[in-house]
Order: C-alpha cells, then sequence, then structure tokens
C-alpha cells in the first residue's frame, strides 16, 4: 500500500522538474509543459484541501506557510535590483512598486512568484466557499469564475490585479477539481479512468502541436481554449497521479523524486535565479546538466534549511517552528515558578 504523502511528493517532484525544463526551453515540450505544469499544482493542492471552519486559523497558518517565504525570498533575491537602484529615485520607486504590486511586474528571477500570492488567496476563496455553501452553489460559482476567466482572457488581457489575484478565476477551478477527485474518491489507477484521461493526454498533445495556442500561461490570463484545455491539462494530471501511485513503489526513484517534490517551493522561488546567473555569465549551455544544476542546487538549499527552526520558518513557511517554541516557553514557565510568576 503506497502512503499518500509518498505519492503526492513524486508527483510535486515530476511537476517542478517540467516547470523547470519550461522555463529553459521553447517549442513543443514548453508548450506542452505549459499546458498543465500550472493547474497541476492548484489541483494537488485542491486533492490535499481539507475544509477548515476556523476561518482565522486557516488564514494564519496559510499566511505564514506561503506568505513568509515569499517575503524572506523576494528580500534576498531583489537585492542586488534595490542596491543597483538606489541613488536614482525613478528606479528605486520603480523597484519597490514591483515588489508591492508583485504578479506580472516580477519579472526574470522573480516572474515565478506569482505563483504564491494566486495560491494563497485561492485557498483562502475556497476554504470559505466550502465551509460556507453547499457541494453543489460551490460548483455554480465556480462555472461562473471559468467564464470570468475567460472574459479576462479574451476582452481584456492586460487586466491584472494586485498579486496576479484575477488568475484566481482560473486557479480556484482548477483546485476545486483536485477537491473532487478526493472527495468523490476517484481512483485515478481504475483501467477505465486511466484509459480515458490516457487517451485525453494524448489528444492534448496533438492539439498543442497543432494548435499552439492551446496552451497555457497563467500569469499572464492566457488559458488556451476556453473550458477545453483546462479539461485537457486535468487529464494529464490524472495520469501524471497513476504514474506517481507507480513510482512511489520504485523506493530509489520515489526518494529521489519525492525528495525533489518536498523541495518543489524552494525549487520554484531559486531556480531561475541560477538561469540568470548562467546566462550573465555564460556558463553551462548544454539543456541537461543546466536542468539538473538548476533542480539540484535549491534541492541542497532546502536540505540545508530544513534543520534550523529559524530558518524552516523563514525558507519554508513552517508553522510547528512557532507552535514547538511556544510549548518549549510553556514547559519552562511550568519548571521555573519564578519564571511563571514574571509572566503572569
Amino acid at each position: 500500500m503506497v502512503k499518500k504523502l509518498e505519492w503526492i511528493n513524486i508527483l510535486k517532484g515530476l511537476g517542478i522538474m517540467m516547470v523547470v525544463y519550461a522555463h529553459m526551453t521553447s517549442g513543443f515540450v514548453r508548450d506542452f509543459f505549459f499546458l498543465f505544469h500550472m493547474p497541476l499544482f492548484f489541483i494537488i493542492a485542491g486533492y490535499l484541501f481539507r475544509p477548515n471552519v476556523d476561518l482565522g486559523a486557516y488564514l494564519r497558518r496559510k499566511s505564514l506557510h506561503l506568505l513568509v517565504p515569499y517575503g524572506f525570498f523576494m528580500a534576498l533575491l531583489y537585492a542586488p535590483t534595490l542596491y543597483q537602484a538606489l541613488g536614482n529615485e525613478t528606479s528605486l520607486s520603480s523597484a519597490l512598486m514591483a515588489m508591492v504590486l508583485g504578479g506580472r511586474d516580477l519579472i526574470s528571477n522573480l516572474s515565478p512568484f506569482w505563483f504564491v500570492t494566486c495560491f494563497w488567496a485561492t485557498q483562502q476563496l475556497v476554504n470559505v466557499l466550502l465551509t460556507r455553501l453547499s457541494l453543489r452553489t460551490t460548483s455554480t460559482i465556480m462555472l461562473s469564475m471559468l467564464g470570468l476567466a475567460a472574459v479576462n482572457q479574451s476582452l481584456f488581457s492586460e487586466l491584472w490585479l494586485i498579486g496576479n489575484l484575477n488568475v484566481v478565476l482560473m486557479a480556484a477551478p482548477c483546485f476545486y477539481l483536485g477537491y473532487l477527485v478526493a472527495h468523490y474518491r476517484i481512483d485515478v489507477e481504475r483501467p477505465r479512468v486511466l484509459l480515458l484521461s490516457a487517451g485525453a493526454s494524448v489528444l492534448a498533445m496533438w492539439c498543442v502541436h497543432g494548435y499552439p495556442h492551446f496552451t497555457m500561461d497563467m500569469k499572464y490570463a492566457d488559458y488556451g481554449m476556453p473550458v477545453l484545455s483546462l479539461l485537457a491539462a486535468f487529464a494529464v494530471t490524472l495520469v501524471l497521479m497513476a504514474l506517481s501511485h507507480q513510482l512511489a513503489r520504485m523506493p530509489i526513484v520515489a526518494r529521489v523524486v519525492g525528495l525533489v517534490g518536498e523541495a518543489s517551493m524552494v525549487i520554484m522561488f531559486l531556480h531561475l535565479s541560477i538561469q540568470v546567473t548562467l546566462d550573465h555569465h555564460g556558463l553551462l549551455e548544454a539543456l541537461a546538466p543546466r536542468w539538473l544544476l538548476m533542480t539540484a542546487l535549491p534541492v541542497l538549499f532546502y536540505l540545508l534549511v530544513r534543520h534550523n527552526g529559524w530558518t524552516r520558518l523563514l525558507c519554508l513557511g513552517d508553522p510547528a517552528v512557532l507552535s514547538e517554541r511556544r510549548a518549549r516557553r510553556c514547559e519552562k514557565r511550568q519548571k521555573d515558578p519564578a519564571l511563571a510568576s514574571s509572566w503572569s
């Protein structure tokens, strides 16, 4: 029996490796990966999601988990840009405004950061809907959001909100699809489900090859062909879910790809900074070793930071760090009556 966390980490590992590869290349492979690599992460999150009626607690926990690393890596990676802008009031104000607005204003090595704010808002919205409304009403809202996403794409493609929150119109339905897979306990390895999703995935590849606009670029509200591109991305994700179940039964592969999945958020934050540095110095132009380096270095960084409480908090947004520290303080107060009285 494969544990859920094992195959989920493998799925995240496959997904983030495709993200890295797609950011290095152009052409058919890049377009096909773009079709599903961002919807995949929203679908995974929806699959793992469990509604929390305590909206305040859920907001605090997810803000800590997502927005703290977002702010930390933003400050770390944007520091050189801010330093170069010192002394030039226009450049400095422009750089600071980009940090505040996020979303499409974040380019180059910060380009993937839009995902975090959009993901955070998506989680909060879906949690409110599923804890306050019925499944049927929530489904109706999701269909309405898809319609609004199509309007944003076709009529107001240049319109975007701070943090790319307009992309929630597409991200929330992706998230909800993942939730429905878990809610209805859809067995992705069942022959009928696998055959249907595999057939749809092959058809999606043909569509991307013959019609490049079928692919997606969620950051810029480019959702491909309305509804059909989303269904194609969902089908590919179901195939990758089934594949992840199989890979979880191969110990070495599961350990390596699963570790990449564990480090997926760190890889997302850091991989383009590595690429920009390599490009700047004209190093390692070969595709395979560059892809390996852009994946492996963030994994090593993840292995380093996860062993310290403060770095786990800042880099990984681990909410357990603060609760562990509170528990230790309570334990000290109980052991030391004088200290306890000073806190009272």
